[in-house]
């Protein structure tokens, strides 16, 4: 599912304790968020349905919420958006709620 359907931000943060804030780019943000895919489908709309933060590597301490994922983006913004093997693994796994388990390739999140 398209990224820009489950209404991504890029997200910038603001403090130690996890605030974050919409900035336009990926050259500027330290996260994107997305609506859940699996979720989403399930409930059919973003009606219920919860977010996905996926931190940056080397911008958001390992510490910080949620974690213990940071990933290694590439790509131009949202439409091209793609996590590749940094540090840790590519795939984002959500360890509680619906366990949604997948991968942001192409502007896609699936």
């Amino acid at each position: 599912m398209r990224l820009v359907d489950l209404e991504a931000s890029f997200r910038k943060l603001l403090d130690d304790r996890g605030s974050h804030a919409e900035v336009k780019s990926l050259s500027e943000a330290d996260g994107v968020m997305f609506l859940c895919p699996k979720c989403f489908v399930e409930l059919r709309g973003k009606v219920g349905c919860h977010s996905v933060l996926c931190w940056f590597e080397d911008k958001v301490p390992d510490t910080l919420d949620p974690k213990p994922g940071r990933w290694k983006p590439v790509g131009a913004g949202l439409d091209d958006l793609t996590f590749v093997v940094g540090k840790k693994s590519n795939s984002v796994l959500l360890t509680s709620g619906c366990k949604w388990h997948g991968f942001v390739t192409n502007g896609d999140a699936s």
